[in-house]
């Protein structure tokens, strides 16, 4: 179970950095509404913190069983 954890916060981590990085890129080049590229922002950085701390908490090297 701890490995799916692991897999599952890493792809929730990797996912909230791409849409963080759609953010700054909407923020700055695309849209007039600077609130709604805010919220995705701000929720990027919700979800980065939550899959990084469920893949590190998780995360064993296998040395004990």
């Amino acid at each position: 179970m701890g490995e799916f954890l692991v897999f599952a916060g890493a792809i929730i981590a990797f996912m909230s950095v791409i849409a963080f990085l759609f953010g700054i890129v909407r923020l700055i080049f695309i849209s007039d509404d600077k609130k709604l590229s805010l919220k995705i922002i701000l929720y990027a950085v919700i979800a980065f913190v939550i899959g990084f701390g469920t893949c590190a908490a998780n995360f064993s090297l296998g040395g004990m069983h």
